[in-house]
């Protein structure tokens, strides 16, 4: 629209028709690389909805769950924390969360964690992805906390 109006304010304006064309492509390469800088952004930001708190929150349970406090599993937290991140938008994480971690709750206060179909979908999404973040983050490192314990308890 805005590219019509101004290719044909430069018509009206008497300029030559190579001018013209060389103006317009510029003004359609301009408002395309705008497009795809916005889409970027968005997607950036989305990625980054993450509240630092949360983020800390979640590396100090990954690193407690992973074998404690050491660079290795800082690094690998931090990767998995961010590749959540980019998956998930940190609403839908927290939804996620609270149902993950209340599903144990017993008798008819559980089930308001149990039972909704969303709490299934939501606890299968956000399991399907900290599964891919681990397997891309803790390589050469055990995720496998069970067989951890076995061994060291």
């Amino acid at each position: 629209m805005l590219t019509r109006f101004l290719c044909s304010a430069s018509i009206a304006g008497g300029s030559s028709k190579k001018t013209i064309v060389g103006f317009c492509n510029i003004v359609k390469s301009l408002a395309v690389t705008l497009l795809i800088c916005s889409l970027l952004v968005a997607s950036i930001a989305h990625a980054n909805d993450f509240p630092t708190q949360a983020r800390v929150e979640y590396v100090l349970r990954c690193m407690d769950s992973h074998g404690g406090q050491t660079y290795q599993t800082l690094y690998s937290c931090i990767c998995t924390v961010d590749k959540i991140a980019e998956s998930i938008a940190y609403d839908e994480y927290v939804e996620a969360d609270v149902f993950t971690q209340l599903r144990s709750t017993p008798g008819e206060r559980g089930g308001m964690f149990r039972d909704p179909d969303r709490a299934s979908l939501l606890v299968k999404k956000i399991s399907d992805v900290t599964e891919m973040a681990e397997k891309s983050c803790f390589v050469g490192l055990r995720t496998d906390t069970a067989n951890m314990e076995k061994e060291h308890g």
